[in-house]
């Protein structure tokens, strides 16, 4: 099958083009609570990642290959939207392809998601739990996953419910395209690229993201001093389902400002 084949993408909406790339385990349906109002303003490109919802998995599962593989689907010259993992692919986009990505933003996104001496993060062994999980009850993992999500805030209980009632009835994620999909966000390090980014950047966080810890923002703002950023105070790792409307507010401005 043919790049072109293999990644799924729905259009929504008219203006200008924002491609919004969802996270791990999920599929293009969580952009949900959003799509009303982001596609009055925007021409929406929902993407799923090969692998997820309906596209097909790829036999080589990095950042480089995802990326051109979305490239095939998605106008010359766009914003681009990513969350979580989605984000780490949107930022590597934007770092290799500065032409075809016209502004970044990201949501529950860090640089490296893995903790170490000098970088805050999850610790390695949350990644290999889940690894482990999907190889003897991946359905259960999942759950565990989307629970994650939204642990944490106000609205976890409701948020967690809703992501279950989108992700219902639609395809379940190939196995191949999780494992690698964990790889990458466990092993992932583009901080130094970062750095040099020359793309607009907007970067948002949830105060209650078990996943990107609040330093995160801090330690990329460092990184990259010319990056806009938001924390979302009732939020986990999914502002876009917590707090809506500020979070298409939020959006709205940087892309029209």
């Amino acid at each position: 099958m043919s790049i072109e084949q293999a990644v799924y993408c729905k259009i929504v909406g008219e203006g200008e083009p924002l491609v919004l790339l969802h996270g791990w385990g999920v599929n293009s349906a969580v952009w949900q609570p959003v799509i009303e109002q982001l596609s009055q303003r925007f021409c929406l490109y929902l993407v799923d990642l090969p692998g997820f919802g309906q596209s097909e998995p790829l036999s080589d599962y990095s950042l480089k290959s995802i990326s051109e593989a979305i490239l095939q689907v998605v106008p010359e010259s766009a914003v681009w939207c990513g969350w979580s993992l989605g984000g780490l692919i949107a930022t590597y986009a934007a770092i290799n392809y500065p032409l075809r990505v016209n502004k970044l933003i990201q949501v529950a996104c860090s640089v490296k998601f893995v903790a170490d001496e000098a970088w805050p993060g999850v610790d390695k062994s949350v990644f290999d739990n889940f690894s482990l999980g999907l190889q003897t009850n991946p359905s259960k993992t999942l759950t565990r996953f989307i629970a994650l999500q939204a642990m944490g805030c106000a609205s976890a209980r409701k948020d967690s419910m809703a992501f279950k009632k989108l992700l219902n009835g639609t395809k379940d994620a190939d196995q191949r395209a999780l494992d690698a999909g964990l790889k990458l966000l466990a092993d992932s390090d583009i901080r130094l690229s970062f750095a040099n980014l020359s793309t607009p950047c907007l970067s948002l966080f949830g105060q209650f993201d078990s996943l990107v810890p609040q330093q995160v923002q801090h330690d990329m703002q460092a990184l990259a001093p010319s990056m806009q950023s938001q924390l979302f105070e009732n939020s986990a790792h999914a502002p876009f389902m917590s707090e809506s409307d500020l979070f298409c507010q939020r959006m709205i401005e940087f892309i029209c400002g």
